[in-house]
Protein backbone atom coordinates (compact mmCIF):
# COMPACT_ATOMS: atom_id res chain seq x y z
CA UNK A 1 0.00 0.00 0.00
CA UNK A 2 1.12 3.37 -0.71
CA UNK A 3 -0.58 7.13 -0.56
CA UNK A 4 1.26 9.79 -2.36
CA UNK A 5 1.92 13.17 -0.78
CA UNK A 6 0.69 16.02 -3.05
CA UNK A 7 3.64 18.07 -2.59
CA UNK A 8 7.19 17.95 -1.28
CA UNK A 9 6.52 20.28 1.41
CA UNK A 10 3.81 17.62 2.64
CA UNK A 11 6.93 15.77 4.55
CA UNK A 12 6.33 18.81 7.35
CA UNK A 13 2.46 17.50 8.03
CA UNK A 14 2.95 13.75 7.28
CA UNK A 15 1.87 11.26 9.59
CA UNK A 16 3.90 9.89 12.06
CA UNK A 17 1.85 6.77 12.49
CA UNK A 18 2.06 4.47 9.48
CA UNK A 19 3.31 0.92 9.96
CA UNK A 20 4.71 0.59 6.40
CA UNK A 21 6.50 2.86 3.75
CA UNK A 22 4.15 5.04 2.28
CA UNK A 23 5.20 7.58 -0.97
CA UNK A 24 6.57 10.71 0.17
CA UNK A 25 7.85 12.29 -2.50
CA UNK A 26 7.87 11.10 -6.52
CA UNK A 27 8.86 14.29 -8.53
CA UNK A 28 11.48 13.84 -11.50
CA UNK A 29 13.97 11.05 -10.82
CA UNK A 30 13.80 10.61 -6.97
CA UNK A 31 11.55 8.31 -5.29
CA UNK A 32 11.33 8.57 -1.40
CA UNK A 33 9.03 6.32 0.89
CA UNK A 34 8.56 6.78 4.47
CA UNK A 35 7.99 4.20 7.42
CA UNK A 36 7.38 5.53 11.04
CA UNK A 37 9.27 5.50 14.43
CA UNK A 38 9.26 6.08 18.19
CA UNK A 39 12.11 7.85 18.60
CA UNK A 40 13.56 11.24 17.59
CA UNK A 41 16.31 9.25 15.28
CA UNK A 42 15.83 9.06 11.43
CA UNK A 43 17.52 6.91 9.26
CA UNK A 44 18.09 7.64 5.24
CA UNK A 45 18.51 4.45 3.34
CA UNK A 46 19.96 5.39 -0.11
CA UNK A 47 19.07 2.60 -2.60
CA UNK A 48 21.61 0.94 -4.83
CA UNK A 49 21.19 0.74 -8.71
CA UNK A 50 18.79 -2.49 -8.42
CA UNK A 51 17.87 -4.98 -11.08
CA UNK A 52 16.22 -3.57 -13.93
CA UNK A 53 16.61 -0.72 -15.66
CA UNK A 54 13.39 1.11 -16.06
CA UNK A 55 11.49 0.72 -12.79
CA UNK A 56 12.51 2.68 -9.88
CA UNK A 57 15.38 0.49 -7.53
CA UNK A 58 13.88 -1.88 -4.65
CA UNK A 59 13.98 0.35 -1.11
CA UNK A 60 16.29 -1.57 0.99
CA UNK A 61 17.13 -2.52 4.63
CA UNK A 62 13.50 -1.95 5.59
CA UNK A 63 13.70 -4.06 8.51
CA UNK A 64 17.20 -3.41 9.76
CA UNK A 65 16.71 0.24 9.01
CA UNK A 66 13.71 0.06 10.95
CA UNK A 67 15.10 -1.45 14.16
CA UNK A 68 11.29 -2.96 14.64
CA UNK A 69 10.05 0.09 14.40
CA UNK A 70 12.42 2.15 16.75
CA UNK A 71 13.73 4.48 13.79
CA UNK A 72 11.63 6.95 11.25
CA UNK A 73 13.05 6.08 7.56
CA UNK A 74 13.10 7.93 4.61
CA UNK A 75 14.13 5.48 2.01
CA UNK A 76 15.59 7.09 -1.40
CA UNK A 77 15.46 5.98 -4.82
CA UNK A 78 17.48 7.81 -7.81
CA UNK A 79 15.93 6.35 -10.72
CA UNK A 80 18.53 8.10 -12.63
CA UNK A 81 21.24 6.12 -10.97
CA UNK A 82 23.59 8.98 -11.01
CA UNK A 83 25.26 8.24 -7.75
CA UNK A 84 23.58 11.83 -6.55
CA UNK A 85 25.43 13.76 -9.50
CA UNK A 86 22.02 14.09 -11.45
CA UNK A 87 21.35 17.36 -11.89
CA UNK A 88 19.35 18.90 -8.10
CA UNK A 89 19.61 15.20 -7.11
CA UNK A 90 21.59 15.98 -4.23
CA UNK A 91 20.31 19.55 -3.34
CA UNK A 92 16.71 17.91 -3.42
CA UNK A 93 17.47 14.93 -1.11
CA UNK A 94 19.36 17.35 1.43
CA UNK A 95 16.41 19.95 1.18
CA UNK A 96 13.72 17.39 2.23
CA UNK A 97 15.85 15.53 4.67
CA UNK A 98 16.68 18.71 6.50
CA UNK A 99 13.11 19.77 6.34
CA UNK A 100 11.93 16.62 7.88
CA UNK A 101 14.56 17.03 10.69
CA UNK A 102 13.22 20.28 11.85
CA UNK A 103 9.72 19.84 11.70
CA UNK A 104 9.88 16.21 13.37
CA UNK A 105 12.27 17.29 16.24
CA UNK A 106 15.08 14.63 14.89
CA UNK A 107 17.97 14.62 16.95
CA UNK A 108 20.47 11.93 15.29
CA UNK A 109 20.54 10.70 11.74
CA UNK A 110 21.79 7.87 9.61
CA UNK A 111 22.82 7.45 6.16
CA UNK A 112 22.70 3.92 4.67
CA UNK A 113 23.44 2.30 1.98
CA UNK A 114 24.57 -0.48 -0.21
CA UNK A 115 26.89 0.48 -3.47
CA UNK A 116 25.41 3.28 -5.41
CA UNK A 117 23.45 3.88 -1.83
CA UNK A 118 26.58 3.57 -0.18
CA UNK A 119 28.29 6.16 -2.38
CA UNK A 120 25.44 8.03 -1.80
CA UNK A 121 25.32 8.44 1.78
CA UNK A 122 29.20 9.84 1.90
CA UNK A 123 28.05 12.56 -0.50
CA UNK A 124 25.20 13.27 2.27
CA UNK A 125 27.38 12.97 5.30
CA UNK A 126 29.35 16.08 3.62
CA UNK A 127 26.07 18.42 2.63
CA UNK A 128 24.27 17.80 5.60
CA UNK A 129 25.11 16.47 9.37
CA UNK A 130 25.06 13.11 9.76
CA UNK A 131 25.83 10.73 13.09
CA UNK A 132 27.16 7.75 11.40
CA UNK A 133 27.50 6.20 8.08
CA UNK A 134 26.57 2.70 7.41
CA UNK A 135 27.97 1.94 3.99
CA UNK A 136 28.09 -1.87 2.52
CA UNK A 137 30.40 -2.09 -0.85
CA UNK A 138 30.31 1.39 -1.55
CA UNK A 139 32.14 2.45 -4.59
CA UNK A 140 34.91 4.77 -4.25
CA UNK A 141 33.96 6.42 -7.60
CA UNK A 142 31.48 5.74 -10.82
CA UNK A 143 33.89 7.90 -12.95
CA UNK A 144 35.19 6.32 -16.05
CA UNK A 145 38.33 8.13 -15.81
CA UNK A 146 38.64 7.61 -11.84
CA UNK A 147 38.07 3.83 -11.86
CA UNK A 148 39.25 2.91 -15.65
CA UNK A 149 39.23 -0.48 -14.55
CA UNK A 150 35.67 -0.89 -13.72
CA UNK A 151 33.17 -2.30 -16.01
CA UNK A 152 30.46 -2.47 -14.33
CA UNK A 153 27.02 -0.53 -14.18
CA UNK A 154 28.16 0.85 -17.43
CA UNK A 155 24.90 1.58 -18.80
CA UNK A 156 23.89 4.25 -16.11
CA UNK A 157 27.55 5.10 -15.90
CA UNK A 158 27.64 6.38 -19.41
CA UNK A 159 24.69 8.68 -18.89
CA UNK A 160 25.75 10.91 -16.29
CA UNK A 161 26.40 13.99 -17.61
CA UNK A 162 27.65 15.88 -15.22
CA UNK A 163 30.22 15.23 -11.95
CA UNK A 164 30.08 17.48 -9.26
CA UNK A 165 30.38 14.15 -6.70
CA UNK A 166 33.20 11.94 -8.70
CA UNK A 167 34.28 10.21 -5.61
CA UNK A 168 33.35 9.86 -1.71
CA UNK A 169 35.82 12.05 -1.16
CA UNK A 170 37.67 12.60 2.59
CA UNK A 171 35.73 11.13 4.76
CA UNK A 172 36.73 13.50 7.48
CA UNK A 173 33.32 14.85 8.56
CA UNK A 174 34.57 15.13 12.50
CA UNK A 175 31.27 14.85 13.88
CA UNK A 176 30.37 11.81 12.22
CA UNK A 177 30.83 8.14 12.62
CA UNK A 178 31.65 6.07 9.77
CA UNK A 179 31.44 2.17 9.01
CA UNK A 180 32.53 0.55 5.61
CA UNK A 181 32.12 -2.97 4.46
CA UNK A 182 33.77 -4.55 1.25
CA UNK A 183 34.68 -7.88 0.01
CA UNK A 184 37.94 -8.61 -1.19
CA UNK A 185 37.45 -10.08 -4.75
CA UNK A 186 39.57 -8.15 -7.59
CA UNK A 187 36.19 -6.08 -8.38
CA UNK A 188 35.85 -4.76 -4.95
CA UNK A 189 39.42 -4.26 -5.06
CA UNK A 190 39.53 -1.10 -7.18
CA UNK A 191 37.07 0.77 -4.93
CA UNK A 192 38.20 -0.26 -1.22
CA UNK A 193 41.74 0.19 -1.57
CA UNK A 194 41.03 3.52 -2.91
CA UNK A 195 39.38 4.57 0.31
CA UNK A 196 41.21 7.27 2.33
CA UNK A 197 41.87 5.98 5.80
CA UNK A 198 41.41 9.08 8.01
CA UNK A 199 42.06 7.94 11.76
CA UNK A 200 38.54 6.43 13.80
CA UNK A 201 37.18 5.32 10.46
CA UNK A 202 35.46 1.83 10.98
CA UNK A 203 36.31 -0.11 7.85
CA UNK A 204 36.30 -3.76 7.35
CA UNK A 205 37.26 -6.22 4.69
CA UNK A 206 35.76 -9.61 4.60
CA UNK A 207 38.13 -12.78 3.05
CA UNK A 208 36.29 -14.12 0.64
CA UNK A 209 33.36 -12.01 -0.27
CA UNK A 210 32.21 -9.83 -3.58
CA UNK A 211 29.85 -7.11 -4.10
CA UNK A 212 26.85 -9.27 -2.66
CA UNK A 213 28.54 -8.98 0.53
CA UNK A 214 25.29 -7.58 2.64
CA UNK A 215 22.98 -10.07 1.01
CA UNK A 216 25.24 -12.65 2.81
CA UNK A 217 25.14 -10.86 6.17
CA UNK A 218 21.70 -10.77 5.80
CA UNK A 219 21.57 -14.26 4.90
CA UNK A 220 23.31 -15.20 8.52
CA UNK A 221 20.96 -13.41 10.31
CA UNK A 222 23.16 -10.48 11.43
CA UNK A 223 22.44 -7.35 9.40
CA UNK A 224 19.97 -5.94 11.62
CA UNK A 225 22.36 -6.53 14.88
CA UNK A 226 25.09 -5.29 12.81
CA UNK A 227 23.18 -2.37 11.66
CA UNK A 228 21.58 -1.50 15.87
CA UNK A 229 25.34 -1.62 16.68
CA UNK A 230 26.60 0.22 14.43
CA UNK A 231 24.18 2.86 14.78
CA UNK A 232 24.97 3.06 18.52
CA UNK A 233 28.56 3.44 17.52
CA UNK A 234 29.90 0.06 19.26
CA UNK A 235 32.79 -0.92 16.97
CA UNK A 236 34.17 -3.83 18.77
CA UNK A 237 30.16 -5.41 19.05
CA UNK A 238 30.06 -4.74 15.21
CA UNK A 239 33.18 -6.73 14.91
CA UNK A 240 32.37 -9.10 17.60
CA UNK A 241 29.08 -9.80 15.67
CA UNK A 242 30.47 -10.37 12.41
CA UNK A 243 33.42 -12.86 14.01
CA UNK A 244 30.71 -14.95 15.58
CA UNK A 245 29.82 -18.20 14.23
CA UNK A 246 26.01 -18.45 12.99
CA UNK A 247 24.05 -20.47 11.14
CA UNK A 248 27.56 -22.96 10.60
CA UNK A 249 29.63 -20.16 8.92
CA UNK A 250 31.82 -17.52 10.55
CA UNK A 251 33.47 -14.64 8.20
CA UNK A 252 36.84 -14.02 7.98
CA UNK A 253 36.38 -10.45 8.52
CA UNK A 254 39.33 -7.88 9.84
CA UNK A 255 39.75 -4.26 10.12
CA UNK A 256 41.55 -2.80 6.69
CA UNK A 257 45.08 -2.15 8.05
CA UNK A 258 44.94 -5.75 9.81
CA UNK A 259 43.66 -6.97 6.38
CA UNK A 260 46.54 -5.72 4.79
CA UNK A 261 49.11 -6.55 7.11
CA UNK A 262 47.56 -10.35 7.15
CA UNK A 263 47.07 -10.20 3.28
CA UNK A 264 49.72 -8.43 1.78
CA UNK A 265 49.86 -10.73 -1.56
CA UNK A 266 46.34 -10.45 -1.84
CA UNK A 267 45.17 -10.33 -5.71
CA UNK A 268 45.09 -7.16 -7.56
CA UNK A 269 42.09 -5.59 -8.84
CA UNK A 270 40.66 -6.43 -11.84
CA UNK A 271 37.43 -6.06 -14.42
CA UNK A 272 34.23 -7.97 -13.71
CA UNK A 273 30.64 -8.14 -13.70
CA UNK A 274 28.07 -8.23 -10.96
CA UNK A 275 24.75 -7.56 -10.48
CA UNK A 276 23.04 -6.89 -7.13
CA UNK A 277 19.47 -7.37 -5.54
CA UNK A 278 17.36 -5.77 -2.44
CA UNK A 279 18.49 -5.80 1.02
CA UNK A 280 15.78 -5.98 3.84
Amino acid sequence: MSRPVRSVHDIKGVDLNVSEPILLHATGPLRIMYLSGRSSRLVISLSGVGRTRRGPPDIEFIGSSSCDGENHVLFVSDMSRSWMNGPGVAERVVRLMQQFVEFHDIDETVAMGNSMGGFAAFVLADLMPIDTVISFSPQFSAHPDIVPEEKRWIYHRQRIETWPYATVGEIAQPETRYFIFHGDTPEEAIHWRRFPEPQGINHFIFRGQDHNLVRVVQKRRLLQQVVSAAIDGRSRAVRKLLQREKLGHKFDVLRRADYEATYPAAQDAAPGNIGEGPTA
